[in-house]
């Protein structure tokens, strides 16, 4: 059987040299003549998919696409055909063009736009980019109003378009039906995954609430091209749009409408759509996207294709071709076919999730700006204005084109290091770095702009939508004036300041005593003493705010806990057990905190995991597991509040690791914080960080983009069963209690053991034992090849009495990630135009009366220290 034509059994390693998504696409012979007997319309949907890079640096594809809608806009006007659907149609894939196009057209343009809108035959679709699983809610909200809302309420998208990608959150699907969009569109490039149902076919997506999505999982969205023609005429395989020695396609390159082309092309659909139909295709339409053969990727629209369905329309070929766009097609098709096709539900992870791991530390970066902006628009601060919501948008649009499905250059991997592959990257990169930055400064103006006009003091500050507890550490060169512990101004409960070694910025050391064993540069000090200080905060409600004062009196030392977890060590050292009373499991049962490094082994080992997906009992031998030793005794640090366990960790593909393990004294709660330094290799490898959970038999619940699902009972059949892309979160939820798992930094983890199956949704060998995937650079093209140096990955274990519902665990979790919000606040009377102009957040939002709005002492005291704050302790 031809190989571009047989049904993608998932294991599709094999089909690499045929499959290349956009790198390369082989000539295969049309199969036999005979005709179809039962596909009688075939539907071309024009469009080109959008990669934010990949083909060329983001700026330009971004600069180019909007180009290629002036074409297309021109296009359609000036298209003189008199016959429906031969008439030129193009459908604008996302949004994100349009907006880019919208914001810098002038007058005329802009007319011209909605004019080729009102034809019927420019459409656009109603998502803003291809994107990976890792949106969290507030990004599909941002990403289904990506357009102005007047251009939105004009173009009234129909249909969402997911090109390349090999899943779509649920989320996705449901802000997709709360945008009134009935169809979803998936054109999915089978390399690394596949499609979960034969392509073409189309199935209902039903969602929780019982709404349904008409689903279209079209072949990869380049196919439509070599239904008509045997050979590419593409060269390259994916050059540069600048490179002057190639050239997009002129009129006669392809699609040529004379009658003898259109025939040779008929003559070739015609053994296609013959075999499609002796795979068990019976639908009446084929729908076909159509892109150009420049790149293939990135491209622009191609005007003759109307020419050429003109010809075979007025040849009267059978089965008809129509050009249309992607909703009337759908439209159609439904008519036809929707009373007969399969309904499925659950989530549908993405088989390219995993390529998100070769770039951990702008996933943490990109992470911890999700985190900030969501603290800068928490209801502790007040109701956010419409320079706050304007603000966070831009940080939200930045955070989506960094979840965005393209991660690099095509040649990220064969040439990792040219310049092309640097710049693409680094743009890449900086859309998670940039909304970090104006994440803290729109958290920080809003915390200065509700604080400033109370009293003086520190505040801390809980924005999280659950209660915080925990150490609040603050550099010691914050403090003007000595002090040694802290007073709540509400209860004088005094709190001793604690004073631990820290970095000193630009200090020489002194000598070894003042370098950790991690500071191989020895360049600046990084265990002075002194340098911070900390003091403990006992339960702080959410979006609540607690008021200290500094005091140079020395506090005594806090009690011993009045309850401690019982802890069990291997023989290193490392807790194996932790466990507090009331509890019917322990909270820690097994390894926590495992490093664990799995390589792809042989001569070019990228290659080589073709065989392993026909055969997985070659795993054993192509994927070599090892886990990181101790390199030297535990430590055990005991406070009133906490035990620390810190061990040193090596491993041959690291230059130093080291784990760290906090156990709180008086709740049940972990945190384990693995920081090591991978040592540059463009070798394929993951790693992963290891917990055993003592939660048998109990099924995990988690979420993405917001929306619970069980993995891997709740997904569509046949989805990605080895990694799923996660909000942060798993919960093991029974009536004699809840265990909660949560990671800071690493959205993507698979269950059972660290070694891939590559293979579909089935339930995991042990779905108590969690492995983040924290690295991966086995993709070959379009991610990171060699991401090294210093990693840091956080974790939080945790447990209620209680079966803890999902949004509750989703709050929960926050909680846990989060670190309070600290600010000080002297007792002098703030600058006006400071408050003003500077914390307002730098749009001059504050009212100039503010030098009124001081809060007297009054209000503290009733607990209202700021627009909609509390007190510690709730009120």
């Amino acid at each position: 059987m031809d190989r571009l034509e047989r049904r993608h059994d998932l294991s599709a390693w094999d089909l690499v040299p045929v499959l290349l998504a956009t790198l390369v696409m082989v000539s295969v012979p049309a199969r036999g003549q005979d005709a179809p007997t039962k596909i009688r319309r075939v539907d071309l949907v024009h469009m080109t998919h959008t990669d934010i890079g990949f083909t060329d640096h983001p700026a330009v594809t971004r600069e180019l696409q909007k180009r290629y809608l002036d074409v297309a806009i021109d296009a359609v006007l000036a298209d003189d055909h008199d016959q429906r659907g031969s008439q030129f149609c193009w459908t604008a894939e996302a949004t994100l063009t349009v907006d880019d196009w919208w914001r810098a057209a002038g007058p005329d343009r802009r007319e011209a736009f909605l004019k080729a809108l009102g034809t019927g035959r420019l459409e656009i679709a109603a998502l803003a980019m291809n994107q990976t699983p890792l949106f969290n809610a507030a990004q599909w909200e941002v990403m289904l109003r990506w357009l102005p809302e007047t251009i939105w309420e004009q173009a009234q998208p129909q249909v969402g378009i997911q090109n390349d990608v090999n899943g779509l959150p649920r989320a996705g699907a449901v802000a997709l039906l709360d945008r009134n969009v009935p169809f979803l569109w998936m054109g999915i490039n089978a390399t690394n995954g596949g499609p979960p149902l034969r392509q073409p076919s189309a199935f209902w997506w039903k969602m929780p609430d019982g709404r349904r999505l008409f689903v279209w999982l079209g072949e990869h969205y380049a196919r439509g091209y070599y239904y008509f023609h045997p050979n590419s005429w593409r060269r390259g395989p994916v050059p540069e749009a600048t490179d002057t020695r190639y050239r997009p396609p002129r009129p006669d390159d392809f699609f040529r409408a004379d009658e003898a082309s259109v025939r040779a092309a008929h003559a070739h659909l015609l053994g296609r759509l013959g075999a499609l139909e002796a795979g068990a295709y019976d639908y009446p339409a084929l729908i076909l996207s159509i892109t150009n053969e420049w790149r293939m990727d990135n491209d622009p629209p191609f005007p003759p294709l109307a020419d050429f369905v003109a010809t075979w329309n007025r040849l009267r070929l059978t089965p008809e071709l129509r050009l249309t766009t992607a909703s009337r097609a759908l439209e159609d098709l439904r008519a036809e076919i929707g009373d007969r096709i399969p309904e499925h539900h659950g989530e549908w992870p993405d088989w390219w999730a995993n390529g998100s791991a070769s770039g951990p530390r702008e996933i943490a970066a990109s992470r911890k700006a999700k985190r900030l902006t969501a603290a800068a628009l928490s209801p502790t601060w007040g109701s956010a204005d419409a320079p706050t919501r304007s603000a966070a948008d831009e940080i939200y649009r930045s955070l989506c084109l960094f979840d965005e499905h393209t991660w690099g250059a095509a040649d990220s991997v064969g040439l990792p290091h040219a310049i092309e592959t640097w710049g693409q990257y680094n743009e890449k990169a900086r859309c998670a770095y940039h909304a970090l930055g104006m994440a803290k400064l729109l958290l920080a103006g809003r915390a200065r702009s509700a604080v400033y006009p109370g009293p003086p003091g520190l505040y801390v500050v809980n924005t999280a939508p659950a209660p915080w507890c925990g150490w609040v550490t603050m550099p010691s060169t914050c403090l003007r004036e000595p002090a040694h512990s802290v007073v709540d101004a509400v209860t004088n409960a005094v709190t001793p300041l604690e004073s631990i070694d820290g970095y000193a910025q630009f200090s020489r050391p002194s000598g070894p005593e003042q370098v950790t064993d991690q500071n191989r540069a020895e360049t600046f000090a990084d265990k002075v003493p002194g340098r911070e200080v900390r003091f403990w905060v006992n339960t702080l409600e959410s979006h609540a705010m607690r008021r200290y004062t500094l005091s140079a009196e020395n506090a005594p030392e806090a009690p011993p806990a009045a309850a401690m977890p019982t802890i069990a060590t291997d023989d290193a050292g490392w807790p194996v057990r932790a466990a507090w009373a009331g509890m019917e499991r322990p909270l820690l049962d097994g390894q926590a905190g495992e490093v664990v490094h799995v390589a792809l082994e042989g001569f070019a080992a990228r290659w080589n995991a073709s065989g392993i997906r026909r055969d997985p009992n070659r795993r054993e031998q192509a994927m070599k597991v090892s886990a990181a030793e101790p390199a030297g005794k535990t430590a055990v640090e005991q406070n009133a509040h906490t035990t620390v366990f810190t061990q040193p960790l090596e491993h041959p593909r690291l230059l130093w690791g080291s784990r760290r393990l906090e156990l709180f004294h008086d709740i049940p709660r972990a945190r384990i914080t693995v920081r090591f330094d991978r040592t540059s290799s463009q070798r394929p490898e993951w790693f992963f960080i290891g917990f055993a959970l003592p939660c048998d038999g109990v099924a995990p619940v988690t979420a993405c983009g917001g929306m619970p699902f069980q993995p891997p009972a709740d997904q569509i059949p046949n989805t990605c069963g080895d990694y799923f892309g996660i909000d942060g979160w798993i919960a093991y939820p029974t009536p004699k209690g809840t265990h909660l798992w949560t990671s800071r930094d690493a959205p993507l983890v698979r269950f059972g053991e660290p070694r891939l199956q590559w293979s579909v949704a089935r339930t995991p060998q042990a779905t108590d034992r969690i492995y983040a995937m924290v690295f991966d650079n086995t993709w070959f093209t379009n991610f990171v090849a060699d991401s090294h140096g210093v990693f840091e990955f956080q974790f939080d274990l945790a447990w209620s009495p209680e079966a803890e519902k999902p949004d509750r665990c989703a709050a929960w979790a926050e909680s846990l990630a989060s670190e309070p919000q600290v600010v000080l606040h002297p007792d002098l009377e703030p600058d006006p135009i400071y408050m003003e102009r500077l914390h307002g957040h730098w749009r001059g939002t504050y009212p100039s009366s503010v030098k009124r709005r001081i809060y007297d002492a009054k209000h503290l005291i009733a607990g209202r220290v700021g627009p909609g704050l509390t007190d510690g302790r709730g009120r």
